[in-house]
């Protein structure tokens, strides 16, 4: 008789397949950082620092496109707690703990 394994008992079982595949991202990977596409100087700094604050009617994106944008920034803000679980679950020297760090950047700079 078999058992269905449970979702933690499932990616530790798959833990050699996450190392096989994150040694291969980490062959094509290139690291990237906001800046690289949007430079320094065309940035500005909130009023409080001397600067502007932003309007949202200064925006150019279509209403949904802006929802878009939003629940996006909800989904980041939230990375914490995505990447806790995870952490609590394996070692930070595992494949899934070094994805989950690598993943967390990632998406970190997408906020």
């Amino acid at each position: 008789m078999t058992r269905e394994l449970t979702q933690l008992e499932l990616l530790r079982e798959l833990e050699s397949v996450a190392e096989a595949n994150v040694n291969r991202h980490l062959k094509a990977a290139r690291d990237w950082n906001p800046h690289d596409y949007v430079p320094w100087d065309e940035g500005r700094n909130f009023a409080a620092l001397g600067g502007v604050d932003y309007e949202p009617e200064q925006s150019r994106l279509s209403d949904v496109a802006q929802a878009a944008m939003i629940t996006n920034l909800l989904t980041e803000d939230n990375l914490p707690s995505y990447h806790r679980v995870i952490a609590d679950n394996f070692s930070m020297d595992s494949a899934w703990g070094y994805w989950v760090g690598r993943w967390t950047a990632e998406e970190n700079r997408h906020g």
